[in-house]
C-alpha cells in the first residue's frame, strides 16, 4: 500500500474533544482525527483525483463516482492510519498501551500492570479474570505520555521490562476565543452574536514539523484538499518507502513469535480506535459468560484487558444528504460504540497449540487490522501483537 505524509497548512488543528453548546460554531472536529474523519478526506482525494467532483462539491459522474469510492456500508478504498507524524525525523507516533504506568510521580520510566502470576479477580464481565499489578496512589500521576512512538512501540512489544517512554511535544493546547451567536436569531438565519457572550474552545497546536501519516491502496496525486469540518487545508505528499510500519514491526516479527512460542501468551494492542461485532471484545465469544473466545480456529482465553470508556463515532452521510436536504431532514451514520485506541488485551493459548498455528497467528493478525465492514476500510481495528508473561 502507497504511504503518505498529510501536512496542514493552518496548524492550530481541530478541537479538543469536549462539547460544546450548537450557539457556537459547530465542529465534529476532534484530535487526532478519527477514521470516519479521514476516510471523507480520502475518498474526496479519489474523486478530485479522477475529475469526478466539480468546484462546487456536485458529482458529475454518479456511477464512476461509486465505482471508485464505494457507498456508505462498503467503501471503495482501503486505510491505513491517520497517525502523527514527524516530517522531519520520519518518526510515527500511536496512543500509548493502556497497560503501561509510570513508576512513580513524574517518571519517564513505566511498567506493564499485566499480571504476573494467575490470581482470581471477580468482575461484573460474567467470569473472572487474572489480578494486575495497578500502582498506588493517584492513578492520574502515573499515566505515560499519551503518544509512543514506532520505535518505542517495537520495544514495548517484545519486552514486559521496565522501558522509557519519552514526553513528544508534538502539539501545544491553546484556547481559541470567540462570541456566542443569538440562538434566537439564529433560527430566523441570521448570524448575528449576544453583546459580551464569549466562549473559548481548546484546540491544539501542532508543531511545524507535524502531520498525519496514512497508507491507502488507492494512489492519491499530489496536491491540497480540505481535511475535516472546519475547512483545514491539507497538502497531501507520497512517502518515498511504502509499508513503513510493515518494514519496522517486520524486523521484530520472528522474535515475537520465538516469545509466544515459549509463553503461549501475548498481548493485542490497539493502535486505532476499534469497532468490534462483538462490543468491546475483539474476537467471538466462544461460550457464554465465559472468558474463551476463537480467532480462526484457535481457542483464546481472555486473562485481563486494560482500556478506556467507549468513544462515540458516527458521521455526515454525503450519500444520502444532498444540497437540498433540510436540517430537520439529515441523515447521518449509525452512531458506533468505539473501544479507544490504546487498548490492550491479555491472551492465553492451550499449551497444545503448535508452532505452526502460532506462527499463522501472528502472520494473520499482526499490524493488520481486525475485519468489521466498513470500518476496517476507514482505518479502524488496526492491532500489533505484543509478547505476555508465562503463566
Amino acid at each position: 500500500m502507497p504511504d503518505y505524509f498529510v501536512r496542514p497548512y493552518d496548524v492550530l488543528f481541530f478541537r479538543g474533544n469536549k462539547s460544546f453548546h450548537f450557539g457556537e460554531w459547530y465542529t465534529e472536529g476532534v484530535f487526532p482525527p478519527y477514521p470516519s474523519t479521514f476516510q471523507g478526506f480520502v475518498r474526496n482525494k479519489l474523486l478530485a483525483d479522477h475529475h469526478l467532483i466539480d468546484p462546487h462539491g456536485s458529482l458529475t459522474d454518479a456511477e464512476r463516482a461509486r465505482e471508485k469510492i464505494g457507498n456508505d456500508e462498503t467503501l471503495g478504498v482501503d486505510i491505513t492510519g491517520p497517525y502523527l507524524m514527524d516530517a522531519d525525523t520520519g518518526e510515527i507516533y500511536f496512543k500509548t498501551p493502556s497497560d503501561l504506568f509510570r513508576k512513580n510521580d513524574g517518571d519517564r520510566w513505566c511498567y506493564s500492570a499485566f499480571p504476573i502470576k494467575m490470581a482470581s479477580l471477580e468482575s461484573d464481565c460474567g467470569f473472572d479474570l487474572c489480578c494486575p499489578t495497578i500502582p498506588d496512589g493517584k492513578l492520574d500521576d502515573r499515566y505515560p505520555p499519551e503518544f509512543i512512538s514506532l520505535s518505542e512501540i517495537c520495544r514495548y512489544r517484545l519486552s514486559l521490562n521496565e522501558m522509557e517512554v519519552a514526553e513528544k511535544g508534538l502539539w501545544m493546547p491553546e484556547d481559541r476565543v470567540g462570541i456566542t451567536l443569538d440562538t434566537a436569531k439564529l433560527r430566523e438565519h441570521n448570524r448575528t452574536v449576544e453583546e459580551t457572550k464569549f466562549y473559548t474552545t481548546p484546540y491544539n497546536r501542532l508543531r511545524d514539523r507535524m502531520g498525519f501519516y496514512c497508507a491507502t491502496d488507492k494512489p492519491l496525486a499530489a496536491g491540497a484538499l480540505k481535511l475535516g469540518s472546519e475547512s483545514h487545508l491539507v497538502y497531501v505528499s507520497g512517502i518515498a518507502s511504502d509499508s513503513l510500519l510493515e518494514q519496522k514491526f517486520g524486523q521484530t516479527r520472528e522474535t515475537l513469535i520465538s516469545e509466544m512460542i515459549k509463553t503461549k501468551t501475548f498481548r493485542m494492542a490497539l493502535l486505532q480506535h476499534g469497532i468490534f461485532e462483538q462490543g468491546w471484545i475483539p474476537f467471538r465469544q466462544k461460550e457464554e459468560k465465559k472468558n474463551l473466545f476463537e480467532a480462526d480456529g484457535l481457542h483464546l482465553e481472555l486473562l485481563f484487558a486494560f482500556t478506556r470508556p467507549p468513544l462515540r463515532v458516527s458521521g455526515y452521510s454525503f450519500e444520502k444528504n444532498t444540497k437540498t436536504t433540510r436540517q430537520q431532514g439529515i441523515s447521518l451514520k449509525p452512531l458506533k460504540n468505539a473501544v479507544p485506541a490504546g487498548a490492550v488485551y491479555l491472551f492465553r493459548l492451550p499449551a497444545d497449540t503448535s508452532d505452526e498455528a502460532i506462527i499463522k497467528f501472528v502472520q494473520d493478525y499482526d499490524n493488520r487490522k481486525l475485519k468489521n465492514t466498513p470500518y476496517s476500510s476507514m482505518g479502524f481495528n488496526h492491532v500489533v501483537l505484543a509478547n505476555g508473561h508465562r503463566l
